[in-house]
């Protein structure tokens, strides 16, 4: 369950691009799975928790029929913690309380703002460096953001440019998560264990914000489009976020942001797909700057050349 080991070759990194598409399509349906959930009904903090329990209840079975569950060592539990709460359990929160009030394809753009964010932050905690290349990225990237929220006739209603904003919470919660687990260094995991144990841990996460909330929810009579809707998100993020965890494996975590470049159409695709979706020109401009600004910052930096020898 673990995928093949990598390779060397011109083949090397073909397995790991189908797995990225795959999970680029499984990113995207969420964003419109959370909205048909929500709207249909199911209050978005038990939501938020009953997805988490099934995907963690999916892995975790996995793990025990594959023998590889995770492991409870304080290093590998604390990893879990940080990546559960934060990446799981708040982000998501953040996702659903919105979804109702923003279109899916919309919620999609945030996607390309979690690299585009993580550069200042990493410069400012001087763990990278200012580069004008990234700099312009960063400034792309804000363009766009103000090309979804500040024109009265990008979203169907302006009065959707607050919750726009709010929804870009999640990138900012995803960039402190990259930060402290790289700050932490978690000991090295197998995806599926990993996986099974960061939803484990955010799943009881949001048990815990739903009884200090008193919002209890279960499934009553039977299946509604929300239920269903609850059920695939529980099994699309279980793909999702094993895949995450398996491509970085496979081929680092800079082939995996490249991820990111994916959702932001499929999360469009998706939305046209569930609800007949349409955008205006602003949102594509915005999508436009926003892509460059992240391929920008993604760019990897020239190498030094290297002083030449006096002896020489």
């Amino acid at each position: 369950m673990t995928g093949p080991e990598p390779r060397s070759g011109a083949h090397a990194l073909l397995w790991p691009a189908v797995l990225l598409a795959v999970s680029a399509l499984g990113w995207g349906m969420l964003y419109s799975l959370n909205r048909l959930a929500t709207t249909d009904g199911i209050p978005f903090i038990p939501y938020v928790f009953w997805m988490g329990t099934g995907a963690a209840l999916i892995l975790l079975a996995l793990g025990a029929v594959f023998r590889t569950l995770p492991k409870l060592s304080w290093e590998h539990m604390r990893g879990y913690l940080v990546l559960g709460t934060i990446s799981f359990g708040m982000t998501y929160t953040v996702l659903a309380f919105v979804a109702p009030k923003v279109p899916a394809g919309v919620l999609g753009l945030g996607a390309t703002l979690t690299p585009i964010l993580t550069y200042p932050a990493a410069a400012l905690l001087r763990m990278d460096r200012f580069r004008a290349i990234r700099t312009v990225g960063l400034v792309l990237g804000v363009g766009g953001v103000a090309l979804v929220v500040v024109p009265e006739t990008s979203l169907p209603t302006p009065n959707m440019a607050p919750w726009v904003l709010l929804s870009f919470v999640a990138a900012v919660l995803y960039v402190a998560n990259a930060l402290i687990i790289s700050w932490l260094k978690p000991p090295p995991d197998g995806a599926l264990p990993l996986a099974g144990g960061m939803l484990a841990t955010g799943a009881v996460f949001m048990f815990v914000v739903m009884a200090a909330t008193d919002q209890w929810w279960w499934f009553e009579g039977p299946m509604s489009d929300g239920d269903w809707a609850l059920a695939a998100a529980a099994g699309v993020t279980a793909l999702v976020f094993y895949l995450m965890v398996e491509i970085i494996r496979l081929a680092g975590p800079v082939f995996f942001t490249t991820v990111n470049f994916m959702i932001p159409l499929t999360g469009i695709g998706w939305g046209v797909l569930f609800f007949g979706e349409s955008h205006s020109y602003w949102i594509w401009l915005a999508l436009v700057l926003m892509l460059a600004g992240l391929f920008l910052v993604n760019r990897p930096a020239a190498p030094q050349a290297k002083a030449s020898d006096p002896a020489s």
